[in-house]
């Protein structure tokens, strides 16, 4: 995830979702579709990012040569309610889609994703990556994810993966034993978890 990305969520955290927004690597202008809808018409590497964004996120690749990061953060506590649908709609072969969104819940929140990566027949040499990382902080906390793939195109690289984790005690104790308490070893590998770069 690049850094500014991270920084953007960090900082937004505490006021809200961020609605979908995309920009060109290179240009200055930030597009914000109503429906989160983006159509990709032109070669180049884009950027979609939200953040504890509730509704459907659709990325249109029409082109060839266009690499497209579509990035998504959630944090959850209290009784917080997500719901996030993704498209990575690939209609023109040559171009790339690399999705990865990922969680934090507390409490008795809850987060429900379905992704589809959809690759037309038309669409031939393409890549598309798929990835939900989540991790819980309590028990009563849940999450349900489903990727989904529609590939009609026979030349193509796909992939979708689900993680689902909690802290390590193991790793709490590590940090313990180096004069670390409790609650900032936990806040500290929360922010490894957000923080790494895959």
């Amino acid at each position: 995830m690049p850094e500014f990305v991270a920084e953007a969520a960090e900082s937004r955290r505490r006021k809200g979702p961020v609605s979908p927004v995309m920009r060109r690597l290179g240009d200055e202008k930030a597009i914000r579709p109503a429906d989160g809808r983006f159509v990709v018409l032109k070669p180049g590497t884009y950027v979609v990012f939200f953040a504890n964004y509730s509704g459907r996120v659709q990325v249109i690749i029409k082109t060839q040569g266009a690499k497209v990061y579509i990035y998504g953060l959630y944090y959850g506590k209290d009784n917080d309610r997500f719901h996030l649908e993704t498209v990575q709609d690939h209609q023109i072969g040559g171009s790339s889609s690399d999705l990865l969104v990922k969680g934090v819940f507390d409490d008795q929140s809850r987060f429900g994703f379905k992704g589809l990566i959809k690759i037309r027949k038309s669409a031939q040499r393409s890549y598309a990556y798929q990835r939900n990382k989540n991790l819980m902080l309590s028990d009563t906390a849940m999450v349900e994810s489903a990727p989904f793939l529609e590939i009609e195109a026979d030349d193509v690289f796909c992939t979708h993966s689900l993680t689902i984790g909690s802290l390590s005690e193991e790793e709490i104790y590590y940090l313990q034993t180096r004069g670390i308490d409790r609650r900032q070893a936990e806040k500290l590998l929360v922010d490894g978890f957000l923080n790494e770069r895959e």
